[in-house]
């Protein structure tokens, strides 16, 4: 894929709305997310009635819920960043390379900070 395809369609006023919109409602979903996470986290660790072979489980289900909150941490952290972007007025441009996304990638990825080709680069790793 070339530049030139990345930014063939570029961001409309209700394009930035709708991306508000959505980034907004993904920062209330991931707090509540973790807000559930932690507290299921702090009641399997107030049970203290377990046997041996609970706590190998426990300790287990206490490694996915840290698992699962430090996903939804990374991912609210890259939606906070993108409303941080929308109110600077660079949504929507890649943060490594300054080009436009595009407006399909904005909107279907909205917490994206890179566009196609420089998250392809990244991902292809050095020399890649």
């Amino acid at each position: 894929m070339n530049r030139a395809e990345t930014s063939e369609t570029l961001l409309r006023p209700r394009d930035l709305e709708e991306a508000a919109d959505r980034l907004s409602e993904q920062a209330d979903r991931l707090r509540s997310q973790l807000a559930r996470t932690e507290e299921a986290a702090s009641a399997l660790r107030a049970d203290c009635d377990l046997d041996a072979g609970d706590t190998g489980a426990k300790a287990m289900t206490l490694r996915e819920l840290r698992t699962r909150a430090q996903a939804d941490e990374a991912l609210l952290e890259r939606t906070a960043a993108a409303l941080d972007r929308l109110r600077a007025g660079s949504f929507g441009i890649c943060t490594r390379c300054g080009r436009p996304q595009g407006r399909e990638r904005a909107l279907a990825l909205p917490h994206a900070e890179l566009c196609v080709v420089c998250a392809e680069e990244r991902e292809a790793g050095p020399g890649g």
